[in-house]
Formats: C-alpha cells, sequence, structure tokens
C-alpha cells in the first residue's frame, strides 16, 4: 500500500534510509532540513505486514525513489504518483532503482546521464599537500558569486540556479563552499549539499577554464574534507569524467554504485 508520509512517520523512515546513508543522502538531508512540509512531499510503500518497504521523494519539482532492492520497488506504483502529481523535471537516484521507474513516465525524455556515485569515509586520513593559502569560506550573503561562477562554466550551463535558495541552504547549514578568488570575482570553487548529521555531498567543483590544471579546484575540495573530517562526515560526490575520478580516488573516494540523473519536459 502507498500512501502520502507525515512527520509520525519520520522515525520508521529514517529507520529505513539509514541502512544505505550515503546513497540516501539527498533525501536525509531534505527531511532534516525540511520535515514533511513544502517544498517536500514523501510517500512510502508499506507491505502487507505493514513494514515500510520504499520511499519516493519529491523536493519541489525533483523526485528520488528508494528502495533496498529491486524486490521491493513498485515501480509502475512511484511511476503513477509521479505522473499524478504533475510537477515532475527531473527523476535521479540509484541506476537499478531509476531504470525500472523511467518506463512509467508519460512525459518525454529531454536528457538523461549517468555518473560514478563515490564515498570518502571521515576517518581516512587526508593530504593536504598543495593546499592553497588563499582558499577562503563563502558567506550565506556572497552565494550569488557562486551563481555567478557556475553560470560562466559550460558544463554547468543546464543547471539553473536561484542564489536566494543556495543562501537559504547555506543558512540551514546544508551547503557551504570555499573558493579561490581573483580580480574580485570567483575563479575555483567547490560546495557542499544536502549536508546532513553524518554526510554531505559535494558539488560544483569548478574553475573558470583560463585557471584550469593549477590545483585550485583541488585546493578547494581539499579544505572541503578537512572540514568534513572535523566534523566526522563521510564526503559523497556524482563524477563522469575518468580525469575527475583519478583525482578523487587518490584523495581517498571509493565508488558504490551508479547514479542516473533523467530530466522531463
Amino acid at each position: 500500500m502507498i500512501r502520502k508520509l507525515a512527520n509520525a512517520d519520520k522515525e520508521t523512515v529514517l529507520e529505513l534510509l539509514n541502512r544505505q546513508p550515503a546513497e540516501n543522502l539527498f533525501i536525509i538531508g531534505d527531511i532534516e532540513a525540511y520535515g514533511f512540509d513544502d517544498p517536500v512531499t514523501l510517500w512510502g510503500d508499506f507491505n502487507g505486514d505493514g513494514q515500510l518497504v520504499a520511499v519516493l521523494m519529491r523536493y519541489f519539482n525533483h523526485f528520488i525513489p528508494y528502495a533496498p532492492s529491486l524486490e521491493k520497488l513498485d515501480a509502475e506504483g512511484w511511476g503513477r504518483i509521479i505522473n499524478l502529481d504533475g510537477r515532475m523535471r527531473q527523476l535521479s537516484g540509484l541506476d537499478m532503482l531509476v531504470r525500472q521507474v523511467m518506463p512509467y513516465i508519460w512525459q518525454p525524455l529531454k536528457t538523461k546521464q549517468t555518473c560514478c556515485y563515490a564515498q570518502r569515509e571521515a576517518a581516512l586520513p587526508l593530504n593536504g599537500q598543495g593546499q592553497q593559502k588563499d582558499v577562503r569560506m563563502l558567506f550565506p550573503e556572497e552565494a550569488e558569486k557562486m551563481v555567478r561562477l557556475r553560470a560562466s562554466i559550460p558544463a554547468f550551463h543546464a543547471l539553473s540556479e536561484d542564489h536566494h535558495l543556495l543562501q537559504r541552504n547555506m543558512e540551514k547549514g546544508i551547503s557551504r563552499s570555499f573558493y579561490v578568488e581573483k580580480d574580485d570575482r570567483a575563479i575555483s570553487a567547490a560546495s557542499t549539499s544536502a549536508e546532513t548529521r553524518s554526510a554531505a555531498m559535494i558539488v560544483g567543483v569548478c574553475t573558470l577554464p583560463d585557471y584550469q590544471r593549477q590545483g585550485l579546484a583541488t585546493s578547494c575540495l581539499i579544505k572541503i574534507l578537512a572540514a568534513l573530517r572535523a566534523e566526522h562526515k563521510t564526503a559523497c560526490l556524482f563524477y563522469d569524467n575518468p580525469d575527475a575520478g583519478r583525482i578523487y580516488e587518490k584523495l581517498g573516494f571509493q565508488s558504490i554504485g551508479h547514479w542516473i540523473v533523467a530530466r522531463y519536459g
């Protein structure tokens, strides 16, 4: 049986999600930040014994399904919920799950990207060699500086960002950024997203084309990893570039699967 979840279900939901905390970082992070209220909506699938076996989350127009195994995933049921809701523009999640749901989506698919999903345990030692002294922490009121940097980089052109939302997430403690500045503008950065009590997703690792291959983004990344390690948080990230993958492996990241981002509308 599928039904909408409420705050009374929080303990049950987190018990299921925390079986794979890295894989469920986005869902856990949004629950910690917003609870079960707008912009977050959650649905749960319960078996005949009343046990929660799968979850679907909507964050604004972004949906993420989760089940611990394919046998417990009602792909058609989740597809029906998404279609009836009518707000979906992005579907993402673990490769094995999203591929099962996609055939039931009515909307035309625009793009689909598959990335490696990796994590770095907080207890691992961190080699800060090459770390730049001019890496700065971004303050919430400077959020527009990060939005302008990403908008200047081709790989981020498909990303539409609102600096007000970024600022709010920074103020809530679910996002932070470190950056390098030159001539009063950010030229390289790395950020976190969906931070929880135990983990954080690293996003937006980037450098303006004219300043690449100087180790600037790696320096920002090391700064973030040091901060997360001090707080005993596991670092997670996506990548689809083999060169980036080799850098992440040197920093202690290990692959834990694949993640699909499918965009619609």
